[in-house]
């Protein structure tokens, strides 16, 4: 299930535009490390999601989404799951959490559950939602005010980077 609403994984962005009317799509670059273009989706002024398209051959009404990323709580999983939901009720959805980890160059906190379905990633907070050990970047504890920020949806991927255990440390500093 790679799909957002009407929004699917692989669709072009031509096609996403017909797929929600009422809405206003805005091309922008990802600051960080990385130069990574995507359109912000607004609606009401209120953003709902970003669609990141296949950046091979430069982005264009024809690119193809492969990533989306919904912030709109009115946008759930099938299984009800939705930006704003407390991360205990995810639990009830996707099974206990196995780690929350902390990614650090875009300082961005991921869920990872039992049950969590290939196709999607659940970001938590960014650095601010779990109980970290010192020089530790992943837990299984966090904070009961934790909450789902966005909903990561894409083609299912088989091996997720960040399962590797070497993430959870923080790296030491070379002078």
């Amino acid at each position: 299930m790679d799909t957002a609403g009407p929004i699917r994984a692989g669709m072009t962005i031509r096609a996403a535009r017909l797929a929600l009317p009422g809405t206003v799509f805005k091309q922008t670059d990802e600051v960080g490390g990385s130069s990574i273009a995507f359109f912000a989706v607004t609606r009401a002024s209120k953003r709902i999601m970003d669609l990141y398209p296949n950046q091979e051959d430069g982005i264009k009404e024809t690119s193809k989404v492969e990533l989306i990323r919904v912030y709109d709580p009115g946008c759930a999983t099938v299984e009800g799951v939705r930006p704003g939901m407390p991360l205990i009720a995810v639990e009830g959805k996707f099974g206990n959490l196995k780690k929350l980890i902390l990614e650090q160059s875009e300082m961005r906190e991921y869920a990872q559950f039992d049950k969590l379905p290939s196709w999607l990633e659940v970001q938590a907070g960014s650095g601010d939602a779990g109980l970290y050990d010192p020089g530790q970047l992943c837990t299984q504890r966090y904070k009961a005010a934790a909450a789902v920020e966005s909903l990561w949806v894409s083609h299912p991927i088989k091996n997720k980077l960040l399962d590797d255990d070497q993430f959870c440390k923080v790296p030491e500093k070379k002078f």
